[in-house]
């Protein structure tokens, strides 16, 4: 079987459930491990664990692109930063960024 035209052989298309999945997987860490400051773990690198890692959609940019997307193009450092921010509130707005 050959690979559509406009997919190579190593790439998988994304799906909504397959990013849903990565955003749910992204809060499931940020409910657990999320600090505020700069010294703490940050949204980006749940956005990088939760991405899958074997080259499939979708990827950490894909993540990244939804979240920034449902912020109105707001950083996700600048979003989290805000002052009183929780590891809940980071969460919950990881979950919404799903499709």
């Amino acid at each position: 079987m050959t690979a559509p035209p406009d997919l190579t052989p190593t790439e998988s298309p994304m799906t909504e459930s397959t990013l849903t999945a990565a955003l749910h997987r992204a809060a499931d860490l940020a409910e657990a491990h999320w600090t505020p400051g700069p010294n703490g773990s940050g949204i980006c690198s749940f956005l990088a664990k939760a991405a899958p890692r074997d080259g499939s959609r979708p990827d950490e940019t894909d993540v990244w692109d939804a979240v920034v997307t449902h912020l109105g193009e707001e950083m996700t450092v600048a979003w989290e930063r805000h002052s009183g921010r929780t590891r809940a509130d980071v969460a919950a707005m990881l979950r919404a960024a799903a499709p």
